[in-house]
């Protein structure tokens, strides 16, 4: 069995790292952190332009047409680079648009100015639906929602997927901000006019591709660490030779890859998993990459922070980003506890499939 990687999906892994290459080198990134929000609307046009937030959506929506396995490669370079614009939300929006309601984007702004942005979470969640279809509620912690054109988001019973105009005078921002200065919102709805996408599995379609959109993304940075501290202990010497061939570096770094390992393999399979079907074979997937993604995650990190001495948590060094990103996005996906939560779930629920 090949698992390369083909010519379209490398190139577009390779188009998304010269983006951010480009628009978001530690340079750039200190300058963009100065910023009251961590936000860089020249990355963001550059991105749009290149076409890498419609990379899943079919071309006659003006995508190019291939699958969410492709979409997650472009959101692991977002991880990779700690991008500083709403590609994850904004691409996960679309797709859900794309499924759900298509009609929607025969009036989308396609403007590099606007985007959407999703919270498939139901932390903090109280939106609840009236019968007349309209909202009243709160939602915490909503990625780049100031400026975004639309947010979707479950009902808080999670029996409903909404699409919410924000664009509304009674929809209040409170803004917040995550530990790695990612601009987000607290978000209160009173009476607002609502979309109703779909039902309680339109709300899981959307919760189990934003796990591995994120999953993916923490991919992006755990092995941009792995490569910061490979550099590090192959130029810095102690006693006169390579801290690199000291036995306790390197065998900690080998038990780094071997998790960075697993995690690549559980993320895609997630990933390719989610073009085929949302079965329950899928779902263990999704919340087996959204455990690894949180736990091995957590462990590589600490390595490399360790192994880069006092430089990884130096702010003027690019480790400690990598730190508060991985973090981050372990917060955002909910944990690894979470996942074992649905992991034990799923089990319990069908215990013959689950061991195939």
């Amino acid at each position: 069995m090949d698992f390369a990687l083909n010519e379209i999906q490398t190139e577009i892994r390779e188009l998304a790292r010269g983006i951010f290459s480009d628009f978001a080198s530690p340079d750039k990134l200190d300058v963009v952190e100065q910023q009251a929000h961590r936000f860089d609307q020249n990355l963001w046009s550059a991105v749009s332009e290149a076409g890498l937030t419609h990379v899943s959506l079919p071309e006659a929506f003006g995508g190019i047409g291939l699958g969410f396995f492709e979409a997650c490669l472009v959101f692991e370079q977002v991880g990779a680079f700690t991008a500083p614009v709403p590609l994850v939300p904004h691409a996960l929006a679309l797709m859900a648009i794309a499924e759900f309601a298509p009609k929607v984007f025969a009036t989308e702004d396609s403007s590099a100015d606007t985007w959407f942005t999703t919270s498939a979470g139901v932390a903090g969640n109280t939106l609840a639906v009236d019968p007349h279809g309209r909202v009243s509620g709160s939602l915490s912690g909503v990625p780049y929602a100031s400026g975004a054109k639309a947010l979707i988001a479950p009902s808080a019973d999670g029996q409903a997927l909404l699409l919410i105009d924000l664009n509304q005078s009674a929809i209040a921002f409170h803004d917040q901000v995550s530990t790695a200065y990612e601009p987000q919102a607290f978000c209160t709805f009173a009476n607002v006019e609502v979309t109703v996408l779909g039902d309680a599995q339109a709300v899981t379609w959307l919760t189990l591709r934003e796990r591995v959109a994120m999953s993916a993304a923490q991919l992006g940075v755990t092995a941009a660490a792995m490569e910061l501290a490979r550099a590090h202990v192959c130029e810095r010497e102690q006693f006169g030779v390579k801290i690199g061939s000291f036995q306790a570096v390197s065998h900690r770094l080998a038990d780094c890859w071997i998790d960075l390992m697993n995690l690549t393999t559980t993320v895609l399979s997630a990933a390719s998993r989610l073009d085929v079907d949302a079965s329950i074979e899928t779902q263990l997937e999704v919340y087996t990459a959204q455990s690894w993604a949180s736990q091995a995650s957590h462990r590589i990190l600490a390595s490399a922070q360790h192994v880069c001495g006092g430089l990884g948590h130096d702010k003027d060094y690019p480790m400690w980003r990598f730190a508060v990103w991985s973090r981050h996005y372990e917060m955002m996906m909910g944990g690894n506890e979470l996942a074992l939560e649905h992991l034990g779930a799923l089990i319990a629920a069908e215990p013959e499939r689950a061991m195939l």
